[in-house]
């Protein structure tokens, strides 16, 4: 089918004083108008049913008295390939004729433009100057067993008409199956449908949607780092896929509740997934279902919720709906990943670790991590001591400044050197290492290497007799870390003391 655009030269009326006007000039003007009106519908709108205009042409079979086989076609509007509106504006019923066709047969339910005059004028005294006034612009529908002018006559329906053991047809059914609609029975899926133009999105409400969906990407990401629920991928994977659909395709208005229901059902499953998740690892405690940017969230979520039943359509509720949302997304970050924390935040931290830090301007995740109360764990880190004197091991349960008891096994020596060997490490990657120490006896330092390499002086810093929890750390950059296990080695010197708690590993991923 040929959707060219024939060039055109278009020229408007120029009225003048002295114009001799008539029929033929006037006519151009409407011409004038007409051929515009078919340039915009093909360029803009297409070939096909306009949606959601009157019932959009719906074809229904009917079987009327007599056992006529008759299709009802209800009211709308379609576009041809000229550009030119179809409109019906009442129901129409067409008899189908089976005399005409020979099953087997595929028949075609048909509508294309057509004119008529109405609004005769009469002039009894000069029969000259009788006419039309008004040309009826609407749509003949017929039933052909082919298609002959596709640019000018549009399918609102097709039938495969197929006989049964006796010859016969007797009735034609409306869709069962769209996919494979069978014999006898109205099919659509070959139908035209020309584009609608809708409520269009304006800039700063596509940009923040685009920042609030990559809110939710991110959100994603990370969450399913710290902890592995499919609700976390889903939500990654659902507003990576809007947010290219954002600014790539662009949307309109109406589309933006459609945008926001799956991200809705996401919220949902990742709070709940995250208590069944507890429920699940008690042995961890609740870690995530007791802080108050969980109840944040979840208050958020029921918000999303309610709001979404009453959506009518304005650009209040939707407002409304994005801030719900963009709210869940808050209390999620806060529930799963720690906040920002700087240098000084990292020593005072006495929660468990969690699996993500915001550390600088970057996003570290949890490699590895030591506990030295565990057998199992210190064997496979390989820790050891090198000409250290007196190493003891003891489990203590020392305050952290926040006033936070908290019971670790720590590895003490005078002298020397401890050593472990990280595991699980990406090669070339910014590596973060946290040592909890006791600080009872402060003000020293130590020399940190990494695979033998002195690299870093960790700076034990004044001394605390009754809050002595701190948790010490070091940077190395991408080209210290040349393996996937690194050995690490915290030396003392000569006759210093030293003393280890937990270890964490973090890395930029």
């Amino acid at each position: 089918m040929n959707r060219e655009v024939p060039a055109r030269t278009f020229m408007r009326a120029n009225f003048f004083p002295g114009l001799q006007a008539g029929p033929a000039y006037w006519n151009s003007i409407e011409d004038y108008r007409f051929a515009k009106e078919g340039l915009y519908n093909r360029l803009f709108h297409g070939f096909g049913v306009v949606p959601g205009y009157l019932d959009s042409l719906q074809v229904q079979a009917e079987k009327t008295r007599g056992g006529l086989l008759t299709l009802l076609v209800s009211p709308g509007l379609a576009i041809d390939g000229e550009g030119r509106p179809l409109f019906l504006y009442e129901p129409q019923a067409l008899v189908l004729d089976l005399k005409k066709f020979k099953p087997p047969c595929l028949v075609y339910l048909l509508i294309r433009y057509e004119e008529k005059f109405e609004e005769f004028f009469r002039n009894a005294e000069n029969p000259d100057l009788e006419g039309y006034r008004k040309r009826l612009e609407t749509a003949r529908l017929s039933v052909a067993g082919e298609i002959r002018e596709p640019d000018l006559e549009l399918e609102l329906a097709r039938i495969r008409l197929e006989e049964d053991g006796e010859g016969l047809i007797g009735e034609i059914g409306n869709t069962g199956d769209f996919c494979d609609p069978g014999p006898n029975r109205l099919d659509y899926r070959f139908v035209p449908w020309a584009g609608r133009v809708k409520r269009g999105v304006s800039v700063y409400l596509a940009r923040f949607l685009a920042e609030l969906l990559e809110q939710s990407r991110s959100l994603g990401a990370s969450g399913s780092e710290a902890l592995p629920l499919a609700s976390l991928r889903g939500m990654q994977t659902t507003a990576l896929t809007a947010k290219m659909i954002v600014q790539s395709c662009g949307i309109f208005f109406d589309d933006i509740v459609h945008l926001l229901r799956p991200l809705f059902d996401l919220d949902h499953h990742i709070l709940f997934e995250i208590a069944e998740y507890e429920r699940g690892h008690e042995e961890g405690g609740r870690q995530w279902t007791t802080k108050n940017s969980y109840e944040a969230a979840r208050a958020a979520m029921y918000d999303f919720g309610e709001r979404l039943k009453s959506y009518s359509g304005s650009y209040e509720e939707v407002h409304w709906l994005l801030k719900a949302h963009e709210a869940v997304i808050r209390g999620l970050r806060q529930v799963l990943i720690t906040k920002e924390v700087s240098g000084e935040d990292i020593r005072y931290l006495s929660y468990s670790m969690p699996h993500i830090l915001l550390f600088g301007e970057e996003r570290y995740t949890l490699v590895d991590s030591v506990d030295l109360g565990s057998s199992e764990s210190v064997e496979a880190h390989q820790v050891a001591f090198r000409e250290a004197a007196h190493p003891s091991t003891a489990t203590e349960a020392f305050f952290y400044p926040d006033g936070t008891l908290v019971r670790d096994t720590v590895r003490r020596w005078v002298g020397g050197a401890m050593s472990l060997r990280l595991r699980n490490l990406v090669r070339g990657r910014r590596l973060l290492l946290i040592r909890r120490t006791d600080i009872y006896r402060g003000n020293y330092s130590i020399e940190v290497s990494l695979d033998g390499k002195p690299l870093r002086v960790l700076s034990v810093d004044g001394s605390d007799t009754k809050r002595r929890w701190r948790n010490l750390f070091v940077a190395f950059d991408e080209a210290d870390v040349g393996a996937s296990s690194c050995e690490v080695g915290f030396s003392i010197g000569g006759k210093g003391r030293d003393n280890s708690g937990s270890l964490w590993a973090y890395q930029v991923l």
